[in-house]
């Protein structure tokens, strides 16, 4: 198996040959290697508005609430915590959270993303094509009805047929709750 590592180390050393005027050598990344499916930042600030948190922050609650087309409520709080509560897609029947709170090593959802939830309901929907960053997290609503959020390493993101996760195990594990349709 080829690891993103080894691919990587593989890149840097073609783009060395380069640089010194060597022959190119190409790096392709192997057919096994994990591909995210978290949308890529840069595109995203680039070419999606942003909108100011004010427009979604609900004082009492301490925070900024949005509601994703399907209805789901999402909030990002104090210290950068983010999560969703409603219809998740792809999650076990029962499960409505999904979660990560400051301190925590990875994004989770059940009862334990139910029992830390911040109390809070979204007034306002996040646009298709926009983001919104409070507290170092960013939620951006995808041009195709995606939520995603992130907060450094943490992140999700919600499709209509199901929801990923960043893993806590390796910096590549992606984990999809819609049991085998991702």
């Amino acid at each position: 198996m080829f690891s993103r590592r080894r691919w990587l180390m593989a890149f840097g050393f073609a783009m060395a040959l380069t640089l010194n005027g060597a022959q190119v050598v190409r790096a392709d990344p192997p057919p096994d290697a994990p591909t995210s499916p978290f949308p890529d930042m840069s595109v995203v600030r680039s070419f999606y508005t942003e909108l100011p948190p004010e427009h979604f922050f609900i004082p009492e609650h301490y925070g900024v609430w949005f509601l994703t087309p399907t209805g789901v409520n999402c909030g990002i709080w104090d210290r950068g915590g983010f999560g969703c509560v409603g219809d998740i897609p792809g999650a076990p029947p029962g499960v409505d959270n999904i979660a990560w709170f400051n301190g925590n090593r990875a994004v989770h959802y059940g009862w334990t993303a139910a029992m830390q939830f911040r109390p809070g309901q979204a007034q306002v929907s996040l646009a298709p094509r926009s983001f919104v960053t409070y507290n170092s997290t960013t939620c951006v609503m995808t041009s195709d009805a995606n939520t995603y959020c992130e907060h450094g390493p943490f992140r999700f993101l919600m499709t209509p047929t199901g929801t990923w996760l960043k893993g806590w195990d390796d910096g590549r594990s992606h984990v999809c709750l819609s049991h085998g349709s991702c």
